[in-house]
């Protein structure tokens, strides 16, 4: 019940589906999840060098562990640090990529954790490694630029509201960048996935880029050759768990760009009444086009059979 949603919660009132994998398949079971990727937060933000690369690692291996656990059913996200450098960025990559990993996830704004912006050439390596592997490359939204994570616990009436609708907002900067930047167009090979975002901002910000493209682009000097919408339909992905906007926009966004989510175990989650929700949200779409957004773009994408 919504009512009963409060900002601090006990490890102990926890759902245990959230780390053990019996819990968790059974409430898959319950709303009618066949497979579930998993995005977390991790420990990549630790400062202390030996510390980071530790809990990383032991975070990704229990990823790998939730996978045979669940018989391929939980699929992990692993975590790569970047505020070490992106020698060890590459590091973590390479050893994941060993043991199987789908996809992987860094920091959206890696000036948050003192790493330079993802337009710095220094990334590259990372660019080249990524398009190599062919593994997705996932940001997870982070919340509204400008304004701290500890802000959502600001008694302030109205800051907690903004925050939270605000967090998908940033992402487009981050999208522009990975455009704009011609990361896409040099390796048109990478793909990527910005998670938690909704889909129903995408045609509006598409048409804002191209525009800027269209107008901007000799002056600027822009490094791309083709319309930015080019490199978005081609290699990029969003998240999303309820947005009827997007959803009736859903050719523009990219129907082959956009994975529905149910955000278990969150608060913004549809558990246990997933099914419900997307028969509300795709009332009115053809059922092949329900599928690619439902679950066959995410099992395409992730390899999940």
């Amino acid at each position: 019940d919504y009512k009963d949603y409060t900002p601090r919660v006990a490890y102990k009132e926890m759902r245990p589906g959230s780390w053990d994998p019996k819990a968790r398949l059974a409430d898959m079971d319950q709303d009618g999840i066949r497979a579930d990727v998993l995005y977390g937060g991790g420990p990549s933000r630790f400062d202390e060098p030996e510390l980071r690369a530790y809990c990383t690692r032991r975070y990704n291996d229990w990823l790998f562990e939730l996978e045979e656990a669940s018989d391929g059913r939980l699929v992990g996200i692993s975590i790569l640090p970047i505020n070490g450098g992106v020698e060890e960025t590459l590091a973590e990559l390479e050893r994941v990529a060993k043991k199987g990993a789908r996809g992987v996830q860094v920091d959206a704004f890696p000036d948050t954790v003192g790493a330079p912006h993802y337009s710095d050439p220094v990334w590259e390596p990372l660019w080249n490694a990524l398009e190599e592997a062919a593994i997705p490359l996932s940001f997870h939204i982070q919340g509204p630029r400008g304004m701290q994570a500890a802000r959502l616990f600001d008694p302030t009436p109205g800051v907690r509201e903004a925050f939270i609708s605000l967090s998908p907002m940033g992402i487009s900067e981050l999208v522009a960048q990975l455009v704009f930047c011609g990361i896409c167009q040099r390796h048109p090979g990478f793909t990527f996935v910005v998670v938690e975002t909704g889909i129903g901002w995408i045609p509006y910000y598409l048409d804002r880029m191209d525009s800027t493209f269209k107008k901007h682009r000799f002056w600027t000097k822009s490094v791309i050759t083709e319309p930015p919408s080019t490199y978005w339909y081609r290699q990029g992905h969003a998240t999303f768990i309820e947005d009827r906007p997007g959803v009736k926009l859903r050719h523009e966004a990219g129907l082959e760009n956009i994975l529905w989510s149910s955000d278990y175990p969150h608060s913004d989650t549809t558990w246990p009444r997933s099914r419900e929700a997307v028969a509300e949200q795709f009332a009115d779409v053809p059922p092949r086009e329900r599928d690619l957004i439902v679950w066959r773009n995410a099992a395409r994408l992730y390899r999940i059979e």
